[in-house]
């Protein structure tokens, strides 16, 4: 520790002690030469040794090689601004993508504790649900010794504010919400327990500062009034943060207290009803608590309560935590994802890497008497490289700024135009500075490495690294290249396709009747009725029912094993008169009779996979005694798995007991839209203290697919700045190659070679770096695009026309960067070239 010290104490008063050290070597120097003794010795080589012993020589070198660095970057100015300009591309791209996923994985909340706490989710080896009921959530949260608190959110359809036609969305959360997460009121109170966790207390509102803003300009006098809710009188009593930070990425606009849903919501049983999983929970470890313990403890109030209450529980079911302080809860999938997203943004790097790398071992050329020189004075391999290291180094960091400015104004726009949570900021946090330094110097040992080695061992003509550097950026190019097609096929298919199913004359009505009250007989009545008076309203065409409705909040899939191969299933409980609502095709067989038992209805894709080459009619599927009979087989629709080519589906006949819960379909022959308002007025006749939700399956469907186009085109954009820097890289690198055969080309043109021999000759060369390129390219892309499957609406991962297309364009950019240069050299002053050299 004192010699680290000593070292510190050097390099602070390095000027002072160096000056000291001169000035006594002066001294002693003078007077060993009074006194008759010449051989003092060499002076700097002592300071030198000296300041060795001092422990920092290393920086004197390094300041030395960066100052040196420094200059010769300044005499190019052209070559420097070209190398920040494709290193800020390749680093600023990758920057942005970390950002996101910092943003969304990593970054905590702006809450107390953030690293305490986790989200809850039901599992089991068949099944997979993010909500539970509300006893259950009790249960636990009553229990549990390893959790402070256990918080509970339950979503509700958007509710409208004073009879507005704009709904609005909303939530219900327990009173302990805000105080847990410690956020402070922009204005009044947020929720407390002592004031908000009784039925019978005053009913209570909280506004976002956003609907504050939007629907009450910004009036603080809004604290104590009272607005009605679906008709339901309450008391605005705050008004959240602008920068608030919900859990889950959950932005409604209304907040309520989950004690008073009944209230709200007549007839509900959603705090009651063991088999109404709505809720979604989070907890807060205790003090000295690892999530590891936590869950060993819920794994036993699991089998506690399955015994208490089995028909709330699965089979083998347990709670699995994830830690619930960021932006996002990440799944499997998601990884997958950015796992995904990582290596094309990864690629870009490559790409801009192998660009550079390509101009440096061209440039290097040009340096050969400067370091055959340095070599020839005594500088030995380990000092050139040190000095070519330090200048790649400074360079990656110039690029690495730009490359963060780059990032910082991408994240910008981006937050803006999703309308990101308020308190997310494009600023880089640690953790992205962090992986920028990392970057940094991965980008310099890519582009620095090759160029530094030849330059060191004299062999800056060679040619062996500049074609395995072009054989990096086509592969790379290639795969970009691939991926964009395929998402860009996709969001075709999915937007001039037909999904299976005619979505833009569809509109579905959920009234919510379970989360009323009513029972399977009443709900039957007012489906009924509701059914009879949309049939007579005008333009509609067809009126059904159904469980889980097309593109619905609600989504049941098993993972099932069909010969040998894991298969997403997609259950469903419909109408007789559904398939023909929707507009899917029935194939083979019949569909339902009312209320039939023990049948069973499968898409094309089931039956093609459960029965390869028979016939599915009369089939049984089922486990142990409990099988049901195939009856029919229907058209391929995935209403709930839209963009997943995989899926297959199974429907059964809606029974009484699935009526509380049914949404009704309609169809209609004009704008889906105009039986909004009939749909609405005939629910109110019927029962008005339900307010269904309404929604057009045309803007849902192309709600879906936008995200997929918006994908397709920042991948193309990447993937056509990757060829771009691909192709500047191969013009570069054949414009090098025609200056360094400048005089054979001559001579062979002299002697009357043909210009196509020529031009052969001179691209030969890189014909076999383009094509290990694409193979490698095109067969990574194959392998891959796998991980697309879910994402590419049907189209396959293998599709041959993307394929093609995307080669085709690569080639035809590799082609033109490499005539475009090597045709200078049919156009050479012979007389003039052969007389230079």
């Amino acid at each position: 520790m004192g010699e680290l010290w000593r070292r510190i104490l050097y390099l602070v008063n390095r000027r002072r002690l160096d000056a000291e050290l001169e000035s006594d070597m002066e001294f002693h120097r003078e007077m060993a030469s009074r006194a008759g003794r010449s051989n003092f010795g060499n002076t700097l080589r002592m300071r030198e040794q000296s300041r060795e012993a001092w422990g920092w020589s290393w920086l004197d070198r390094l300041m030395q090689d960066l100052r040196y660095g420094a200059r010769i970057l300044a005499r190019a100015p052209g070559f420097t601004l070209m190398a920040v300009l494709v290193l800020a591309i390749g680093i600023g791209v990758n920057v942005s993508a970390f950002s996101l996923f910092d943003m969304t994985a990593l970054q905590p909340l702006p809450v107390r504790n953030p690293e305490s706490l986790l989200r809850l989710e039901r599992r089991s080896p068949n099944g997979y649900s993010s909500e539970m009921a509300y006893p259950s959530f009790l249960f636990y949260q009553q229990h549990a010794k390893t959790l402070s608190a256990a918080m509970a959110v339950l979503g509700v359809p958007p509710m409208e504010i004073d009879e507005d036609l704009q709904s609005t969305s909303a939530s219900f959360v327990t009173p302990n919400y805000f105080t847990e997460l410690a956020t402070p009121a922009a204005y009044g109170r947020l929720f407390d327990p002592s004031r908000d966790a009784s039925v019978t207390d005053p009913p209570a509102v909280i506004l976002s500062y956003g609907l504050w803003q939007r629907r009450f300009g910004s009036d603080p006098s809004i604290i104590g009034r009272v607005i009605h809710l679906n008709r339901k009188p309450a008391t605005v009593v705050g008004i959240t943060p602008y920068t608030f930070a919900s859990l889950g990425g959950q932005h409604p606009d209304i907040w309520m207290p989950i004690a008073q849903q009944p209230y709200f919501i007549e007839g509900g049983k959603a705090l009651t009803d063991w088999n109404d999983s709505s809720i979604r929970m989070w907890g807060r470890l205790a003090p000295g608590v690892s999530a590891k313990t936590a869950e060993q403890e819920l794994r036993a109030l699991t089998d506690q309560l399955r015994k208490q209450h089995p028909e709330a529980v699965w089979d083998n079911e347990y709670l699995q935590n994830s830690p619930g302080g960021h932006l996002q809860v990440m799944q499997p999938e998601m990884y997958r994802v950015a796992a995904m997203v990582a290596v094309l943004t990864l690629m870009i790097l490559a790409v801009s890497c192998a660009n550079l790398g390509g101009l440096l071992l061209a440039r290097s050329v040009s340096r050969e008497r400067e370091i055959g020189i340095r070599i020839a004075i005594g500088a030995g391999r380990a000092r050139i490289l040190r000095q070519l290291a330090t200048e790649s180094l400074l360079l990656a960091t110039l690029g690495s700024l730009a490359g963060l400015g780059i990032g910082y104004a991408v994240m910008r726009i981006t937050l803006a135009q999703v309308d990101a949570p308020k308190w997310l900021s494009a600023v880089p946090d640690s953790r992205v500075l962090v992986f920028a330094v990392g970057i940094t110097f991965v980008a310099a040992l890519f582009f620095g490495l090759a160029p530094a080695l030849q330059i060191a061992h004299q062999r800056q003509k060679k040619t062996t690294a500049r074609q395995i550097l072009l054989a990096a950026q086509v592969a790379a190019s290639c795969v970009l290249l691939v991926v964009a097609a395929l998402l860009l096929r996709a969001a075709q298919h999915a937007l001039y396709t037909d999904p299976g199913f005619g979505y833009e004359q569809l509109l579905t009505i959920d009234p919510e009747l379970g989360h009323h009250g009513y029972t399977p007989a009443a709900a039957k009545s007012y489906l009924g009725q509701m059914q009879i008076r949309l049939l007579a309203s005008p333009g509609v065409r067809s009126v059904s029912m159904v469980l889980l409705p097309p593109l619905g909040h609600t989504v049941s899939r098993e993972n099932r094993e069909i010969n040998g191969r894991q298969v997403l299933m997609y259950p469903n409980w419909v109408e007789p008169g559904f398939f023909n609502t929707m507009g899917i095709p029935l194939l083979l067989g019949r569909t339902f009779y009312p209320g039939e038992k023990n049948a069973v209805i499968v898409s094309q894709t089931m039956a093609r996979r459960q029965w390869p080459g028979q016939n599915p009619l009369g089939q049984k599927l089922g486990d142990g005694d409990k099988k049901d009979t195939v009856i029919g087989v229907v058209g391929d629709a995935h209403i709930n798995a839209l963009s997943d080519d995989d899926a297959a589906e199974q429907y059964w006949s809606a029974q009484p007991e699935n009526l509380p819960n049914m949404v009704l379909v309609a169809r209609v022959s004009g704008q889906p839209g105009s039986l909004a308002p009939a749909a609405k007025a005939i629910s109110e006749s019927l029962d008005p203290k339900v307010f269904p939700e309404i929604r057009q399956l045309r803007l849902l469907y192309r709600e879906n697919v936008k995200t997929i186009a918006q994908v397709a085109a920042i991948i193309s954009l990447i993937g056509m700045v990757a060829v771009s820097l691909a192709g500047i890289g191969i013009i570069g690198l054949v414009a090098f190659s025609v200056s360094q055969r400048t005089k054979e080309i001559a001579i062979r043109i002299a002697l009357g070679a043909r210009p196509s021999a020529v031009l052969a000759s001179v691209l030969r060369q890189f014909s076999w770096p383009v094509a290990i390129g694409l193979l490698a390219g095109g067969t990574f892309a194959a392998l891959a695009s796998r991980v697309l499957r879910i994402a590419l609406y049907g189209v396959s991962n293998l599709d041959p026309a993307s394929y093609a297309a995307a080669l085709g364009i690569l080639i035809a950019i590799v082609l033109a960067s490499s005539v475009l240069p090597a045709r200078r050299a049919l156009r050479l002053d012979l007389a003039k070239t052969l007389r230079y050299d």
